[in-house]
C-alpha cells in the first residue's frame, strides 16, 4: 500500500480466530477494516477494538450480501475467510448437509462476496481477493487421512 494511500479491506468471518488475526494486521497496516460475521458479539468488541466497522449478516444471504456489498463498498482488498466443517465422516454426511452447509458457507459465500466486490477492482484496475477458509486445510475432515505417495518397494 503506497504511504499516504487509505484501502478499504472486506473481511468475511473476521470475528475470531484467523479471520479476527487477519483484521488486527489489515488495521495495524493502515487500512480501513469492514469484518461480517454472525457472531455479532465478538465483531463489536474486535471492531472497537481496532476502529473497524462490522456488518451482522448471513454469508450464505447472495441477496443480502450483493446489497450489503453495493451499500459500503467498494473495497480494495476482499479476504474471503468465512468457513464450516461437516464433523462426520463422509458416508454419513446427507445431501442435504452437503448443499445446504459445506458447499453453501465455503463455496457461495466466496461466489457471492467475490462477485460484489471484483466490479469495482476492475473499474479501477486494481483489488487483491484471498480466499482461506479458516482451518478446513490445516485440519482436514474427521476420521480422514491425508493422501500420500503409495511406497516404492
Amino acid at each position: 500500500m503506497a504511504p499516504g494511500t487509505l484501502q478499504r479491506a472486506l473481511v468475511t468471518g473476521g470475528a475470531n480466530g484467523i479471520g479476527a488475526a487477519i483484521c488486527r494486521r489489515l488495521a495495524a497496516d493502515g487500512f480501513e477494516v469492514t469484518l461480517c460475521d454472525l457472531d455479532a458479539e465478538n465483531a463489536e468488541a474486535l471492531a472497537a477494538e481496532i476502529g473497524a466497522a462490522f456488518e451482522v449478516i448471513d454469508a450464505t444471504d447472495s441477496i443480502a450480501v450483493a446489497g450489503f456489498v453495493a451499500s459500503s463498498g467498494p473495497f480494495e482488498v476482499l479476504v474471503n475467510n468465512v468457513g464450516v466443517d461437516q464433523h462426520a465422516f463422509f458416508t454419513r454426511m446427507e445431501t442435504k448437509s452437503w448443499r445446504g452447509g459445506l458447499l453453501a458457507v465455503n463455496l457461495e459465500t466466496t461466489f457471492a462476496f467475490t462477485l460484489g466486490v471484483l466490479p469495482a477492482m476492475q473499474r479501477t484496475g486494481y483489488g487483491r481477493i484471498s480466499t482461506s477458509h479458516r482451518k478446513q486445510g490445516a485440519l482436514g475432515q474427521r476420521g480422514a487421512r491425508c493422501m500420500r505417495p503409495p511406497r516404492l518397494a
